[in-house]
């Protein structure tokens, strides 16, 4: 395995590299080492989904939004969840046995006529995975599968940003916890009812939920777990406050120089950290567009044991385990279905 800079960027993390021998155990350990490393990796090797997914889970164990894994298992049941527990079901049809760590990303139609993959409609703002969650270091392997010319993945590391803050705004970047609520149609404003609907129970299930703003890379880089769309203040601060101290740090963090760009042929990956590193899709994929994407996701727990998979998410102050939070949720579903009249 080789490697050089990213073209067209100027941050200190990220790389690309190149003759990577996937059929080699130890070349696959250092694949992850040096993803972990860097936050952003490149690779423009052409491999298959299945061996994507056996790469990173040589890395770690598979990574499945909670609520959605608790849906598939059968531990979230009844009418609110069927139009969910469905739509899972459709867009894994193609790829069951990756389901537990693989989404397809595409607009391609199946015979019912919908989408085949998630995030199919228009562009994505800038987030990362699961976001509202305090959850173990986790990674993303997006992978370029067919017709992705001219579509592009922007990737942002906040390591620099954070590095380059004065003392006192890193210790209050340290203190405060960030608190979250869903709002529809802002940080993918051009998909449907459905798909929003999907991606509500991915990132914030549950208004209230709250996670740390400093965080660190699994080996240790400093960085800021921001918010992006789902800010619903910092814990003990004001509203206005809290809304002051996000945009100065957004003028910190949304630089060009941190910012980099993937501009898609197909057959490529991006490995991209998901505790520090945000990305976005600047690209307006429209209805009919072929575009197809494949998206992996693992933890770290096998490369580095002392990660371990979190227990517990905090909603309001209060720690919860995983089985008391998806609780909460269903009561908080049902509400929202007996709401609206189904």
């Amino acid at each position: 395995m080789k490697t050089r800079p990213l073209k067209n960027y100027s941050a200190s993390v990220g790389l690309e590299a190149y003759d990577v021998d996937y059929n080699n155990t130890e070349e696959v350990l250092a694949l992850g080492k040096l993803v972990s490393e860097q936050c952003i990796v490149a690779v423009n090797q052409k491999i298959t989904t299945q061996q994507l997914l056996e790469t990173m889970t040589t890395w770690g164990s598979p990574s499945q939004a909670l609520i959605h894994s608790y849906v598939v298992q059968r531990k979230l049941t009844g009418r609110h969840w069927r139009e969910i527990l469905l739509n899972l079901g459709y867009i894994t049809d193609d790829i069951k046995d990756m389901a537990s760590a693989v989404s397809m990303v595409s607009y391609k139609k199946g015979e019912k006529n919908r989408p085949k993959g998630i995030f199919a409609n228009g562009e994505l703002d800038w987030h990362s995975d699961q976001c509202a969650f305090d959850d173990a270091p986790r990674i993303i392997g997006l992978q370029s599968v067919s017709d992705t010319v001219n579509s592009a993945t922007q990737y942002l590391c906040t390591h620099d940003a954070y590095e380059s803050l004065s003392s006192d705004m890193k210790s209050m970047v340290k203190e405060l916890v960030c608190k979250h609520k869903w709002r529809d149609n802002v940080m993918a404003p051009g998909l449907n009812e459905v798909q929003t609907l999907i991606i509500h129970y991915n990132m914030v299930p549950l208004d209230g939920m709250e996670t740390k703003l400093y965080a660190e890379s699994v080996t240790g880089l400093s960085g800021i777990k921001f918010p992006s769309h789902s800010f619903d203040g910092f814990v003990g601060m004001s509203m206005e406050e809290s809304e002051r101290v996000l945009k100065e740090l957004k003028t910190v963090i949304y630089q060009d120089k941190y910012v980099h760009t993937q501009n898609w042929q197909d057959g490529q990956i991006v490995f991209m950290d998901q505790e520090i590193t945000l990305h976005k899709r600047p690209t307006n994929v429209l209805d009919g567009d072929k575009r197809t994407m494949a998206r992996a996701i693992t933890y770290w727990d096998k490369l580095y044991p002392n990660k371990q998979i979190s227990k517990t998410v905090r909603v309001d102050g209060v720690e919860y385990s995983l089985d008391d939070f998806c609780n909460l949720v269903d009561e908080d579903r049902k509400k929202r279905f007996e709401i609206q009249g189904i």
